[in-house]
Formats: C-alpha cells, structure tokens, sequence
C-alpha cells in the first residue's frame, strides 16, 4: 500500500472508531496503527472491577506496561454537564463570540482527566494520539446528542483519537471522523483477518467501501509479524 503510513491516519487531528469481535486482537490492530505515531500515544483503558486479560492481550505484555495505562473506571468518564452549565451561564460575552463560547463549554463538560490530559498536550510538532480501549463500556453514559460534542471537542483541542470498541457496533458509531470494523477472531490468525473501512479517508487506500486483509497493509502487516 504506497504512501500509506499509520501515522498519516491522524493528520490532521481526527477521531477513528475500530470495532471488532475480537478483544485481544482489535487492540493489536490499534497498537499496529500507533506504535510508529512520531508523537507517540497516549492509552488509556476503561477497566471493570477485577478484570483479568487474556493471555494474548497487548494489555498483558511489556509493550505496553501497565504502569503507562490509564485506567479508568467507565464512571469516571462521564461528562459534567452541570459544570458546563455553570461556567457558560457565568460568562459575559458578545454575539459574534457565541462559537468560541459553544467550544469552551463542551471542554468544561468533558471528564476532569480528558481536561487535564488535553491540557498536557504538547503544543508544537506531531501530538500523541490518544488511544481508548473499552470504550463500548461508556456507551450507556452518553447519547448521540452528548457524544458528538464530545468528540468535537477534543478534536478541536488538538488531539487524535482512536476508540476501540469490542462489542457490537452502534448506529452512532458515525459520529466519529472515520469508522474501520475489523473481522478476525484469533490473534494467531491475525493475516487471515479483514479490515472493512466503513466511514473513510477522501482519498488513499483507506477510502470508504475499502477491504483489505490485515496482512496486505504493510505497516501494521510489520508491527504484528514482530509482536505476535
């Protein structure tokens, strides 16, 4: 695949939703898709209560020690609707201002830790993508109306992000930039794979109605062949 590189998928920043059936291997195929990113990434997991990981999980290896996780409970990852309120309803501002205002609230109503994560960010060059494992655990938290301001706001902070989500796909999964649905179940199998671009790119290899096997993708093909 000529001139396609993982790290090409998050500039400009954008929001990416892989879905698959398979918990261990569609959070390989996010790792694939990060682990060359020249900023980096950050990942973070939404854990339930005495979760154990499958043998074959990414979240079980050294690639990814669990002291550089962010875990968090699917709680801690709601938004604070009333602080939002609060500090919209405290400001003084003119019409024209209206859309910088819109912005600021939908930050203020974002979870404290994705506020101050956000604010971490550096400033120059290419930033972390934040990477989010787990994420259909939060589904019951948010509605279309809230998760779109979600989504845009961090966009807009700067930032990339990739949602995993390991379960089946929701209609709202749409509202993210760029939908991809992995079909594979066993990591041992990861080349017989199939990656299906549901919502994607204008133009490139990763366009929508685009399939391909995990193994004809070359960069990710190199990041599996040497990790699993």
């Amino acid at each position: 695949m000529p001139g396609f590189e993982p790290s090409d998928l998050f500039d400009p920043p954008t929001s990416v939703l892989l879905c698959g059936g398979s918990r261990a291997l569609v959070r390989w195929v996010a790792y694939a898709l990060v682990a060359d990113r020249p900023g980096g990434f950050v990942w973070g997991h939404v854990r339930l209560e005495d979760e154990v990981f499958e043998e074959d999980d990414p979240l079980k290896t050294p690639l990814l020690p669990r002291d550089q996780v962010i875990s968090v409970l699917p709680s801690e990852l709601v938004r604070d609707e009333f602080e939002g309120n609060v500090a919209v309803g405290g400001l003084l501002r003119p019409k024209e201002d209206e859309e910088l205002v819109r912005r600021f609230a939908d930050f203020v109503r974002l979870p404290k830790q994705t506020q101050d994560l956000l604010s971490g960010l550096p400033r120059g060059g290419a930033s972390p993508v934040l990477v989010l494992s787990g994420g259909h655990r939060i589904a019951a938290f948010y509605t279309a109306e809230t998760e779109a301001p979600t989504i845009r706001s961090i966009v807009g902070s700067g930032a990339s992000m990739l949602i995993i989500w390991e379960d089946a796909p929701l209609a709202r999964r749409f509202l993210h930039d760029h939908v991809l649905q992995l079909k594979g179940y066993e990591t041992s199998k990861w080349k017989d794979a199939v990656l299906t671009v549901e919502k994607g790119w204008p133009t490139g290899p990763l366009q929508t109605g685009t399939v391909l096997p995990l193994r004809g993708i070359a960069p990710v093909a190199s990041v599996l062949s040497r990790t699993l």
